[in-house]
């Protein structure tokens, strides 16, 4: 396994809880391991099966670090003090202090301030307790633990703010790229309204051209036959070059020059990969088959603007299920909606997209997840395909 899938692994979601990952839980079963042994082969009083049992207590709310930080803060202090209080001074600084750091650092990454300040007060008193009743530790080692504390929270502050910097400078890049395609929409626009005009202009001319021409040939019909017919071969020649341009001016009217081609459904994995730092997974049910280009396309971009959507941060679990229905294609896409987002706009857009087509658009909305649900009608052709 490769370090991005390894990572991907651990922030993976368990299941219903989608912010306890296989990481945090594995993280809590090695420490709540290390410390049954400590507990277990220790000689003494204060050693044995109660001594290990409670002193989970220290090291399994590392299950809940992301998910409810401050909990897990004044969970492990209440186990430091609990086991001091019930079982007496042991060693048990191996496992208990990397427990209160790491959830001192995710503490950091989700809290506010207010929060940041109660989980670090929680996380310094969980250490004080351990220095003070540990025979490895002392009261001399809060001279190095506070500053991993402090350090441990600074560490996961700063992760936090380069985590919503990255957010920002891709909904920027975004809107950047946007506004580049409506300026050249709009200057695309303006040129074919330019070259409409001047078509107008010319068609007036030339017109009235023919229309004299073809008059003085009515008049010189009796009077001159040989005149009626060059005044009648050049309203023909005028006609015929008129036709001419008017189609070279339609043909450059209608012209599209495209520098990329445009994307499909195929590429839906490329873009979860490129959209979103969150962990995206992509699932396609039915039968995968070619549709209507416009179909594709426009399938393609509703998926990019409801992930515009939602929450960016590499904890965030979002899903997208493809399904090829026998009359319909089926876009659900479900994730929890993002801080700084525009959930509003990029919902807007995507059923303005979906009206397009005749389909359906649904939101359906939970306490910390929202989903879409969207049906497009394919063809009768290619529901049958």
């Amino acid at each position: 396994m490769s370090a991005t899938g390894l990572v991907s692994w651990m922030w993976r979601p368990i299941g219903r809880p989608r912010e306890i990952g296989w990481g945090d839980v594995v993280f809590a079963a090695l420490l709540s391991l290390w410390v049954i042994i400590l507990c277990g082969v220790k000689s003494g009083p204060h050693a044995g099966v109660a001594a290990s049992i409670v002193a989970l207590t220290m090291t399994l709310p590392v299950i809940w670090e992301r998910r409810a930080p401050l909990a897990a803060a004044a969970a492990v202090l209440a186990g430091a003090a609990v086991n001091e209080l019930l079982i007496g001074p042991m060693v048990r600084c191996g496992p208990g202090l990397p427990a209160v750091f790491v959830i001192a650092f995710f503490a950091a990454t989700r809290l506010d301030r207010r929060g940041l300040i109660a989980a670090g007060a929680l996380c310094l008193g969980a250490v004080t307790v351990q220095a003070f009743y540990d025979p490895n530790l002392g009261a001399s080692f809060l001279v190095a633990g506070v500053p991993v504390v402090l350090a441990s929270g600074l560490a996961g502050r700063m992760a936090r703010s380069r985590s919503r910097t990255a957010a920002a400078l891709r909904e920027r890049n975004a809107e950047l790229r946007e506004q580049r395609e409506q300026t050249a929409r709009l200057a695309v626009a303006a040129d074919r309204a330019r070259v409409a005009g001047e078509l107008d202009e010319f068609l007036r001319d030339r017109i009235s051209a023919m229309a004299d021409a073809a008059a003085t040939g009515r008049d010189l019909v009796t009077a001159d036959p040989d005149a009626a017919k060059d005044a009648f071969a050049s309203v023909e020649n005028s006609g015929r070059a008129t036709l001419a341009q008017m189609r070279e001016v339609v043909g450059t009217l209608r012209e599209e020059r495209l520098t990329a081609p445009q994307p499909v459904l195929a590429e839906l994995g490329g873009l979860l990969e490129r959209a979103t730092t969150s962990d995206a997974r992509l699932r396609v049910e039915g039968s995968p088959r070619a549709l209507p280009a416009g179909l594709e396309l426009s399938a393609y971009r509703i998926v990019e603007h409801l992930l515009a959507a939602l929450q960016d941060e590499p904890g965030a679990r979002i899903d997208v299920l493809v399904r090829f229905a026998p009359e319909a294609l089926e876009l659900d896409v479900t994730g929890p909606v993002g801080t700084h987002a525009d959930p509003v706009t990029a919902f807007s857009v995507a059923r303005e997209r979906v009206a397009l087509l005749g389909g359906t658009f649904r939101i359906d909305t939970g306490p910390a997840r929202w989903g879409a649900l969207v049906r497009l009608p394919l063809a009768a052709d290619y529901a049958t395909a």
